[in-house]
């Protein structure tokens, strides 16, 4: 997953889009140019329960069993 704080507001946004538009959620500004942070996700993505991160580096919500593991390139 991207992270990518925006210039204008401050606020985050989150994505796992890489190639695409990028608009601030929290204000309409277009962050596309703004450099990206990857993060392991606090919450889980689909149904918004704590992420528990294993040894193996893969966070994965113990409520619905989605996993995350982040890709390097």
């Amino acid at each position: 997953m991207t992270k990518k704080v925006c210039v204008n507001c401050g606020r985050p946004s989150y994505s796992a889009a890489m190639e695409s538009a990028w608009i601030c959620p929290h204000c309409g500004t277009d962050i596309t140019k703004t450099k990206t942070g990857f993060t392991m996700p606090a919450e889980c993505f689909w149904c918004g329960e704590r992420m528990v991160r294993l040894k193996s580096g893969q966070s994965v919500c113990p409520s619905c069993g989605w996993r995350y593991e982040e890709v390097r390139r």
